[in-house]
């Protein structure tokens, strides 16, 4: 990747900026002269799910922002603390209804409630990193936009950081990946940037994805256990299936059995 941009924009070093990959569920914000306005799941990157209504109950959404701008389509991530998520989980399991997977699989069921009161229940919290599009803010880089955000009253996450170069990125990306167990949320990587945005203009989008960013991932959890059992499913064409029981282990902020 460090080649690849290197090359195309015909530079020793690239300034780049780089984020934790949070594990939560992709929304947009829309404010309009600094009010909140809309909110909407990522979906497929042209159409997603109206979800304002539920964005409005998570306490870290401001409703108006510290400056009326004209317009500002903020992108960030709404996830669940791993405390909440087991509390949570305890709680269903207490009313006999089923667990949740994942903290990332109960943020989005969380959001996806019909009723924005058992979306207001639950801890639900975001943290800004891009924009859509942007009406009267001036900014030259990924930087410059996220301290803007902060002034804006959006919340961001404390452990972004500009690196320049691809040695400072692995340097972020093994300390991020040793602070991973002590963080309160789930993370599975970190989001790596160009950082001036004249630089992502000239490197351009794939079909897909941009070629100014990448997600730089950790290494898959690994933990061993025992297989105390073998029980054979019946399927309902009469399909005999093997299932493994295992000595039950966390993983991923998961048990796994």
């Amino acid at each position: 990747f460090d080649e690849r941009t290197r090359r195309i924009l015909g530079r020793e070093t690239v300034d780049y900026f780089c984020e934790p990959k949070l594990d939560g569920l992709a929304v947009e914000l829309i404010y309009e002269n600094g009010r909140f306005v809309a909110g909407s799941t990522r979906g497929d990157g042209l159409v997603g799910e109206n979800i304002s209504q539920n964005l409005r109950t998570i306490k870290t959404i401001p409703l108006s922002l510290f400056q009326p701008i004209p317009r500002l389509e903020v992108r960030g991530e709404v996830l669940l603390s791993k405390q909440a998520f087991e509390k949570l989980n305890r709680q269903r399991q207490a009313d006999g209804e089923p667990l949740f997977a994942n903290p990332r699989n109960a943020a989005a069921g969380s959001l996806r409630q019909l009723d924005p009161q058992i979306t207001a229940a639950r801890p639900l919290e975001i943290f800004c990193y891009g924009a859509g599009q942007v009406r009267g803010l001036d900014y030259d880089s990924h930087q410059q936009l996220l301290e803007a955000f902060k002034k804006l009253g959006l919340r961001v996450n404390p452990l972004v950081r500009p690196c320049a170069g691809a040695e400072n990125v692995i340097r972020y990306h093994r300390e991020i990946s040793e602070r991973r167990e002590q963080l309160p949320y789930e993370i599975d990587g970190i989001v790596v940037k160009v950082n001036r945005l004249a630089d992502q203009e000239r490197l351009g989008a794939k079909t897909k994805s941009p070629r100014w960013a990448i997600a730089y991932k950790f290494p898959a959890q690994q933990e061993t256990t025992q297989i105390v059992d073998i029980i054979v499913q019946v399927g309902r064409t009469g399909v005999l299936t093997p299932v493994a029981v295992m000595k039950p282990v966390k993983i991923g902020g998961v048990e796994v059995s």
